[in-house]
């Protein structure tokens, strides 16, 4: 009898276990789709303000403090070690115009050879700057300038400013220009030169697309170039690099170094030319030629779009792939060449055949 008992009483309190298991489970179930939900909320609610300050340039919600290290760490003593290609090294030491480009190692097989090979070249000195030397050779003008820097969005302010210091302090201050541009931007040299022309050098220039979010003296988008002039340079080296009230970190890159030159004065040019037609594009061709563009960003109303933003004052366009690059490059150095100099067709008369292996020897884009 008593093992009966003890039987029964053992098997109550295994299904009471049992029981007692099951809640716990139905309420870690609970817990875990709880969480769930939570999470998916605060994502899709970070999400949504981050949208929304990214659209208005209001900061919302400071989730993260400001971190402003960087003035420690990417600083003057990391260009000692700096590697320079015999390319680079030979590059002219004064001129007109500089132009030097960001890139990274991802894009030294791709993006790198479609702007050597083309715009580049055709500025009086060209040059990359860098992370590494890896798949580079000596016939490319590269620096690894961002060897210690880290790659990411949120350092592009500490790549720019570090190579504006380098540019002026360790390549030349003898140019009257400094065009800075990316990768995948393509340049229009002789438009960009015969723009120039008109302007003193000498005076503190800051020259590109106009975007005005969070400020109202606007700001130049990096994307497509900007240039920026000898004197305008030397401000930025000798009285902003190493000022931080005047020059503080944000993590649009542009936008940073539009602050940095405005607390001296130095605002954004209106380059639009006489028709009011813009010389740079920051956005995707197709995307200016449909006026796509986010109108809150504009410091300038959208008046021209189609057809008629490709016009004979054009200096730059952006977000462009590397056979796009060459396409457009072809079609204004080679293929326009044949359609519009005089020459070519004495040469067809003459059933002489021009054969030219090398850009810089042809004519500027017609002037329609």
């Amino acid at each position: 009898m008593i093992c009966v008992h003890t039987q029964k009483k053992w098997r109550e309190r295994l299904k009471k276990n049992i029981r007692n298991l099951r809640s716990v489970r139905l309420c870690a179930d609970e817990y875990r789709f709880s969480f769930i939900i939570v999470f998916a909320i605060f994502f899709f609610g970070a999400y949504f303000l981050y949208q929304v300050q990214y659209k208005t340039g209001i900061d919302l919600i400071p989730l993260f403090p400001i971190d402003d290290s960087g003035f420690e760490k990417y600083n003057e003593h990391l260009l000692g070690s700096v590697k320079v290609s015999e390319s680079a090294k030979n590059q002219p030491k004064s001129g007109s115009l500089l132009c030097w480009a960001m890139t990274t190692s991802v894009y030294h097989k791709t993006r790198v050879p479609a702007i050597t090979e083309t715009w580049l070249r055709r500025c009086d000195a060209g040059h990359l700057f860098t992370n590494s030397d890896r798949f580079l050779n000596a016939s490319t003008p590269y620096h690894t300038v961002f060897d210690g820097l880290p790659e990411s969005y949120y350092k592009l302010f500490w790549k720019t400013r570090l190579a504006l210091l380098y540019i002026y302090k360790y390549v030349s201050k003898e140019f009257d220009w400094y065009f800075k541009g990316d990768d995948d931007t393509y340049l229009i040299v002789e438009n960009l030169q015969r723009y120039l022309a008109t302007l003193d050098p000498n005076k503190p220039y800051f020259i590109g697309y106009r975007l005005s979010r969070r400020t109202e003296t606007g700001y130049n988008a990096g994307g497509s170039g900007y240039v920026m002039s000898r004197e305008a340079m030397r401000i930025f080296t000798e009285k902003l690099f190493n000022d931080k009230e005047k020059c503080p970190y944000h993590e649009w890159e542009d936008y940073a170094i539009a602050q940095c030159l405005a607390s001296m004065g130095i605002v954004p040019l209106d380059s639009r030319d006489e028709k009011g037609r813009q010389r740079f594009l920051p956005w995707r061709p197709e995307q200016h030629f449909y006026a796509d563009l986010t109108r809150s960003f504009q410091m300038d109303p959208i008046q021209i779009w189609g057809p008629a933003i490709y016009h004979e004052n054009l200096i730059s366009m952006h977000h462009l792939y590397p056979d796009e690059i060459r396409l457009i490059d072809g079609l204004l150095y080679s293929i326009a060449r044949g359609v519009w100099r005089k020459d070519d067709l004495e040469d067809v008369k003459n059933e002489t055949t021009t054969v030219s292996t090398s850009m810089d020897d042809t004519l500027p884009p017609p002037t329609i």
